[in-house]
């Protein structure tokens, strides 16, 4: 009967230790599965840290491309001012240099000398001495015209007084 009930016994633990190690099976299994998980979760996370990177990095871009046109806009702007300062300065110099005997043509040789003109050049600078000539009588008439209306004011003022 001892025997017996020793078998059975034996015969249950050996039904615990395969239920034990099957449990044990089932436990590393789930470890695993959970080492995968947090692994995948961790890889996902990277990417997503990566992918915001890559956001930042293509945001950075398109600001530097968004400055490197504004300063070449503004190098440009700078560059074509320039270029009218100096465009004004040749102007102002060529007026300068006119030569005294052009100012004692008549205004109808200078139209005579635009007429038969073969350059362009040549039309720019004549008609440049005939705006300048228009210039100049325009500023006599308005010192003549000045001096003329203070000396009426001044008379009135007197004769006001008197």
């Amino acid at each position: 009967f001892l025997l017996k009930e020793l078998d059975t016994l034996r015969a249950k633990n050996k039904k615990l230790q395969d239920k034990l190690s099957e449990k044990d099976k089932e436990l590393k299994t789930i470890k695993l599965d959970l080492e995968l998980q947090e692994r995948a979760t961790e890889a996902k996370i990277a990417e997503k840290i990566a992918a915001l990177v890559e956001e930042v990095y293509s945001a950075q871009r398109e600001r530097d491309k968004a400055v490197m046109a504004r300063l070449r806009l503004a190098n440009e702007e700078r560059d074509e001012a320039f270029l009218r300062v100096q465009r004004l300065e040749e102007s102002i110099k060529e007026l300068e240099n006119i030569n005294p005997e052009e100012n004692d043509m008549t205004l109808q040789e200078l139209l005579n000398r635009i007429n038969n003109a073969d350059t362009g050049i040549d039309i720019l600078k004549n008609g440049a001495i005939i705006l300048n000539r228009i210039h100049r009588t325009k500023e006599h008439k308005k010192k003549i015209i000045a001096e003329e209306m203070n000396a009426v004011i001044e008379q009135r003022d007197a004769a006001l007084s008197q």
